[in-house]
This record gives structure tokens, C-alpha cells and sequence, in this order.
């Protein structure tokens, strides 16, 4: 979980991989954002088999969320009746009606006008709606309620590490999470690995759009930036960066999130 390329990164991960006991020759997972999100499923949905615990849902499959996919919806089922019409049209040119020619021709001709002006709307619509959309939530914890969607309890943003892109990404979902529910506001978290005390700032130092940053063993962090810490001059900011954090209860540990998970009212 170290930037190579940066020499705090690699001290702090190292001290860190030896607090959790993990052995120089063990090799990297192959694919650790995904390894990390089933192995967090795969400890929580024992522990709460009454609740959906998944990955990868999209924010309008739950029920605070469902009105971000009407106009989708609606876009991707419109049909454009204007061909129809226009074979129609040609269809009435070519028959006998009648005395009644006048009086369809008139209403063809309304139904002409109506079918432009709904397309010219829909095209409108279509241009000015926002595009951007919410990300898929990494996990989710769902009450799920008979015959209605389910209602996110908590939804979580897992970063296996930080960059400040990742970061901001995370920043970005909780801000959407809070303008565009309709409803209780999920609990939202990041749980990350992350070693580095400026990276787990971005996160967690009065970001309001996230309410915690869950770490996979915070004891182990704390302990590994104190040998650190100890290694260096007096007053080493990153240890000045990561005790304000602890002090501001803004960083918290996997067995929390733990404790979160087992808060969630039951079905």
C-alpha cells in the first residue's frame, strides 16, 4: 500500500506490515481494491444476515436514491414518433376518406405539431439535465423492506490507499450522498490501509461530506507512526498531523465500523 516513489510512505508501510505481523516474503495481492471489499462482505454479512450487504450497488437501487434514475428512465425508453407519423401522414394522402378527410387531416396535423414540440422538449431535456452521476458504492449496507426498495443504511468507500484523486473521489460521492437523498442519510464512511497521515487528512480533517475514516487496524497505525515518530526530530509533523486527527475522533477503527454495522435497526 506504499508509494514507491515516496520514502515515508515505504518507513511508514513497512513498520506498519510488521505491526500486523505480515512477513517480508509475502507477496502483494493482485488485485487489492477488490480483495479488500469482499473481505470486508465476507466479515460483516455473518454478523448481520437480516441486512444486504453487497458490492458495486448503484445509488438508485435504494430508496432515498430511486428519483436520480427517472429521467435516466425516461431517456432511455422514449420513442421518437415523428417517422411514425410522417408514414401515417403519407398513408392518409393516399386513401379515399371521404367527407372526413378535412376533419383527420386537421387532427393529423395536430398530432404532427404535438410530436415535433415533444421531441424538440425531450431534446431540450436531454441537453440541459446533468450527466454526472454518483458512483457505484464500493459497499453497502441495506434494510431491505418487503415490496419496496431496500434503504441504504451505510455506505462505504473502500480505498485499499490514498491518492489524492482516490481522495477526492471519496469527498465527492458523500456530498452527493447528502444533496441528493430523499430520505435518512446513510452513514457514510472510507475504510482504507492507508499509512500516511497527510493522505488520511484530506479525508478525515473537517470533511463534512465524510463521517469517519475506518482503518484496518488503527492501533497498528498509531503504534507504527510513534516508532517512526521516534526515529525523527522532535515535533515530526506527520505524528503532530495524525494526533490531531485521533484527537478530533475523525479517524476510527475496523472494529467500529464493526459496532456501526451491528447499530442498524432490523428489518
Amino acid at each position: 500500500m506504499s508509494d514507491a516513489s515516496e520514502p515515508l510512505s515505504v518507513e511508514l508501510s513497512t513498520e506498519l506490515l510488521k505491526r500486523l505481523g505480515v512477513p517480508d516474503s509475502k507477496i502483494a495481492p493482485s488485485d487489492p481494491g477488490n480483495e479488500l471489499e469482499d473481505a470486508i462482505i465476507k466479515h460483516l454479512k455473518p454478523l448481520r444476515s437480516d441486512l444486504r450487504i453487497e458490492r458495486g450497488r448503484r445509488a438508485h437501487e435504494f430508496s432515498q436514491y430511486a428519483h436520480l434514475d427517472v429521467f435516466p428512465t425516461f431517456r432511455r425508453t422514449f420513442q421518437d414518433l415523428r417517422p411514425t407519423v410522417a408514414r401515417l401522414s403519407d398513408r392518409v394522402r393516399s386513401i379515399d376518406l371521404g367527407r372526413a378527410r378535412s376533419r383527420i387531416e386537421l387532427d393529423l396535423a395536430k398530432l404532427i405539431a404535438s410530436t415535433d414540440q415533444q421531441a424538440v422538449l425531450v431534446s431540450d431535456l436531454s441537453e440541459q439535465m446533468p450527466t454526472e452521476s454518483l458512483l457505484k458504492i464500493d459497499v453497502s449496507v441495506a434494510i431491505p423492506h418487503e415490496g419496496e426498495l431496500d434503504e441504504l443504511a451505510i455506505a462505504l468507500s473502500s480505498k485499499w490507499s490514498l491518492r489524492t484523486d482516490r481522495a477526492q473521489d471519496c469527498v465527492s460521492q458523500g456530498s452527493k450522498l447528502v444533496a441528493q437523498r430523499r430520505g435518512r442519510m446513510p452513514h457514510f464512511g472510507v475504510i482504507t490501509v492507508e499509512p500516511r497521515p497527510h493522505m488520511l487528512r484530506i479525508l478525515a480533517d473537517g470533511s463534512g461530506a465524510v463521517d469517519f475514516v475506518y482503518h484496518l487496524d488503527l492501533s497498528a497505525l498509531s503504534d507504527s507512526i510513534a516508532t517512526v515518530a521516534s526515529r525523527k526530530t522532535a515535533g515530526w509533523s506527520p505524528a503532530r498531523t495524525f494526533n490531531r486527527l485521533m484527537r478530533q475522533k475523525r479517524l476510527r477503527d475496523f472494529d467500529e465500523l464493526v459496532a456501526e454495522v451491528m447499530r442498524v435497526p432490523s428489518p
